[in-house]
């Protein structure tokens, strides 16, 4: 609560042109937005750019800026996210076919991951670990990492992923759903361990 109440007055701060606010804000996003990109765009000088143009962005236009202070960082992934797919358009790195693709490889570390590494040191089991979260479908290894990596609610994941509230929920469901069948064959705690993840029975009924 407190520190809600601390990011609002620095808010209202920044708003009101206080440059000390501005900087605060500007640190205390920016390995969240760098890590992003980067997973996005293996272009170092291009995720670079987009970030201070985002930044940019949100100082020229803070006086008009409704969004709540609580929900910056989804704003800024999200603005950073759109400058990255605009720089690449026109750059002709890819071509980019109906609404429902997604133009750029998302290739994250997950906490998740590294939480369940940390609880297994049989090296077969880490190795089997990583490949299967490797060959998740982009848009569930990126709905995953927003989610855990970056706490995010799937409201937020949503309006990233351009999806409904509901296909976000079933990304992180199926993601964490397809590692569990592969690995409870393989460890018993591993299985407990993602029932913690996995959304109640009643959700499961929906999406199966």
């Amino acid at each position: 609560m407190q520190q809600n109440l601390k990011i609002d007055r620095i808010w209202k701060s920044f708003k009101s042109g206080d440059s000390e606010a501005f900087a605060y804000l500007y640190n205390l996003h920016i390995d969240s937005l760098y890590r992003y990109g980067i997973k996005l765009c293996n272009d170092e000088g291009l995720v670079k750019d987009s970030i201070q143009e985002v930044y940019l962005d949100l100082y020229l236009k803070k006086e008009n800026n409704k969004t709540n202070p609580q929900n910056l960082k989804f704003y800024l992934i999200l603005s950073l996210k759109h400058s990255l797919i605009k720089k690449l358009k026109r750059r002709r790195r890819f071509v980019i076919g109906d609404d429902n693709e997604e133009p750029l490889s998302f290739e994250p570390e997950y906490s998740i991951e590294k939480e369940i590494i940390e609880r297994e040191k049989d090296e077969e089991l880490t190795k089997k670990i990583k490949h299967i979260l490797q060959e998740l479908p982009s848009k569930q290894k990126e709905a995953l990492y927003l989610r855990f990596n970056e706490s995010m609610e799937y409201i937020e994941i949503a309006r990233i992923l351009n999806i409904s509230i509901e296909s976000s929920r079933k990304l992180v469901y199926r993601a964490l759903k397809t590692v569990r069948e592969v690995m409870e064959k393989e460890a018993l705690f591993f299985f407990f361990f993602l029932q913690s993840y996995i959304p109640h029975s009643s959700f499961q009924k929906k999406v199966t």
